[in-house]
């Protein structure tokens, strides 16, 4: 069982390259791998992902032409899959355009014959190895230092959550959370595709994803199966105002599942009213935001 890796690109450039330069050694481990790039027809990026798949034999480029808002690019790619033939309980490795896999982590997972250990009803959601770099201008450190690890779980674990018990921790005390390396069954974007209301942006696309049906279980793996390159000074949770704004949907999201099992409705009304209770009091001036917690569990070689 190996999932299929999907690649989204937006002005992607050197950024993309870089991405698809870590591809090429670890494109056997996965069932295919699709590079899909808004943008107009015959533009840099769109050139970039067609002779990948003309090079790597498992590989193929989708091209939106033109460039489109997040949610909607995903739909073109998810459209794709699902006309090409891919179903709901297969699975999807998740990697942005400016991110890495990091293949030594995929090596020490996968079985003798490349098979990754999935189970049914789980979502995987990191953890990340980390590198920083600013958005002019491109990580030029040594790439043999060994890379922190972060995670969106407790430091000291488990690795292991309920879903709702998950979403209602990031809720509550946000950490840093990306998409990027992450694994979960195609159904989970068949329904960020379906379910109404729709998902108008990308903010908080981790606990979305997520919590599609069918989901019970978020679980990290044993170490970071991908790099990601970011900032440290970003605030996830002073953007929450807006994502809180954008994504009313996840609220909706969220209690269908919980009505459908009352035992996940505690978690989150507690999580919600623990939120709107911070959020009255910074707006009130009598308190602050909650401040993003950056979570590390050691380090790991490259």
């Amino acid at each position: 069982m190996k999932p299929i890796l999907v690649v989204m690109s937006w002005r992607g450039g050197q950024r993309l390259q870089r991405c698809l330069d870590s591809l090429r050694p670890a494109h056997e481990f996965f069932d295919r791998i699709l590079i899909s790039v808004t943008a107009e027809h015959g533009s840099d990026d769109d050139r970039l992902a067609q002779a990948f798949a003309t090079e790597v034999p498992n590989a193929e480029s989708l091209c939106t032409g033109a460039e489109l808002p997040t949610m909607q690019h995903q739909a073109k790619w998810v459209d794709y899959l699902q006309s090409t033939g891919v179903t709901s309980n297969q699975w999807i490795y998740w990697l942005a355009y400016d991110d890495e896999v990091r293949l030594t982590g995929i090596r020490n997972l996968v079985d003798a014959q490349g098979n990754w250990p999935l189970e049914a009803g789980t979502a995987y959601i990191g953890p990340w190895a980390m590198r920083h770099e600013s958005p002019d201008r491109l990580f030029d450190g040594d790439p043999a230092e060994p890379l922190e690890s972060w995670t969106a779980f407790p430091s000291d674990g488990p690795r292991r959550m309920p879903v709702m018990d998950w979403i209602a921790a990031q809720l509550r005390q946000p950490t840093y959370m990306q998409m990027s390396g992450s694994v979960m069954p195609f159904s989970n974007y068949l329904a960020l595709r379906d379910q109404r209301p729709r998902k108008s942006g990308p903010m908080r696309i981790e606990m979305a994803a997520a919590s599609a049906p069918g989901i019970d279980w978020v679980q990290e793996f044993s170490e970071p199966i991908s790099i990601i390159y970011g900032r440290s000074n970003s605030d996830r949770a002073s953007y929450g105002k807006l994502a809180r704004r954008e994504d009313a949907h996840l609220i909706q999201w969220l209690g269908r599942r919980a009505l459908r099992d009352p035992r996940e409705l505690g978690g989150l009304l507690g999580s919600m009213t623990s939120v709107t209770g911070a959020y009255t009091r910074a707006a009130l001036q009598r308190g602050e935001l909650p401040s993003e917690e950056w979570r590390v569990r050691g380090v790991v070689e490259p």
